[in-house]
C-alpha cells in the first residue's frame, strides 16, 4: 500500500460522498478527476487518473468501491454501501466511510474508528 500520493485520500472520499453517494450510481475515475481539478489545491497540477489509482485500489480492497467495468485507464465503480460522514473520537475531525468497510482508521490521526 502506497503512503505517498499527489491526491489526498480524504479529498477523494469527500468527492464520492458529495457527488456519488448512492449504490445505484455509476461513476468513474475520470469523473473524480474532473472534481479534483476544480479544487484550488489541485488546479495547477497536471493530474492524471494514474496519480490516484493507488487510493482507489485501497478503497476497493477495503470494501468501499465495487469495480464494475474498465476501458483502458478509465475504471467505473459503484459503492458497496452508502458513505457516511464520521467524526473521529480521538481528534474530532471528519472523515467518510461505508459502514461495512474494513480497516477504518482516521486519515488525520490514524486512530481506529
Amino acid at each position: 500500500m502506497s503512503t505517498t500520493t499527489k491526491v489526498s485520500r480524504q479529498d477523494i472520499r469527500k468527492i464520492i460522498f458529495d457527488n456519488y453517494n448512492d449504490t445505484d450510481v455509476r461513476f468513474s475515475n475520470d469523473e473524480i478527476l474532473a472534481h479534483l481539478v476544480e479544487e484550488e489545491r489541485y488546479r495547477a497540477m497536471e493530474l492524471d487518473v494514474l496519480d490516484f489509482e493507488d487510493v482507489l485500489l485501497e478503497m476497493e480492497a477495503s470494501g468501499m468501491l465495487r469495480p464494475i467495468a474498465q476501458n483502458f485507464n478509465t475504471r467505473y465503480y459503484r459503492l458497496w454501501g452508502q458513505v457516511e460522514q464520521t467524526s473521529c473520537k480521538a481528534c474530532g475531525k471528519t472523515t467518510y466511510f461505508v459502514p461495512s468497510e474494513e480497516g477504518k482508521t482516521c486519515p488525520h490521526c490514524y486512530a481506529t474508528l
